[in-house]
């Protein structure tokens, strides 16, 4: 299997709508393991912790004040 690495650079409000949208991702797919579904939720509830767990990995401050430089 071929794999890739992607880069994404998001803003502020990006980044709280994809949080918000895995969250949701991540609540489906439970309700529908709880109802006895596996495949494809198990794997998609997972990338999708996985994500969360990424999202503010490599985080830097563009703009606004700095005080402590």
């Amino acid at each position: 299997m071929t794999t890739y690495i992607h880069s994404i650079t998001l803003d502020d409000c990006e980044t709280i709508a994809i949080k918000a949208a895995l969250n949701l991702l991540m609540q489906h797919c439970q309700e529908k393991l709880d109802e006895g579904a596996t495949a494809p939720y198990w794997a998609h509830k997972e990338s999708a912790q996985k994500i969360l767990d990424k999202l503010y990995d490599n985080t830097f401050q563009t703009s606004g004040n700095n005080f402590f430089d």
